[in-house]
């Protein structure tokens, strides 16, 4: 079965649409790949959540960044009825320097 021209223009047409969507959609996670710092982080307090009846625990965490120094935020990973881990624990955090909202934490084992 042969693909005439008009079809075949028609079909890099879409595989090109759908790569560019995939890369816009996904833009922050390439970029934090190729450049992502890391630092330490502490667990320096927690935070409760009711739901459902159900008590969650979020941790705050702080670290510091050459870019934005001081930063303490409340991580989005939550344990249920109480915290995994105690406070002073350290995280390894990794940031785009240009973005620390967006971040990853890395708990200990």
């Amino acid at each position: 079965m042969e693909m005439s021209m008009d079809e075949m223009i028609m079909y890099i047409g879409i595989v090109a649409a759908v790569l560019i969507i995939g890369l816009m959609m996904y833009r922050r996670e390439i970029i934090f790949v190729f450049r992502k710092k890391e630092t330490k982080g502490t667990i320096v307090n927690w935070m409760s959540a009711s739901e459902k009846g159900v008590k969650y625990f979020y941790p705050m965490i702080e670290f510091e960044t050459p870019e934005k120094g001081k930063i303490t935020f409340r991580a989005d990973e939550r344990c249920e009825n109480s915290p995994m881990y105690e406070r002073g624990t350290t995280v390894i955090i990794k940031y785009l320097p240009n973005d620390v909202e967006f971040r990853k934490v890395i708990y200990p084992k």
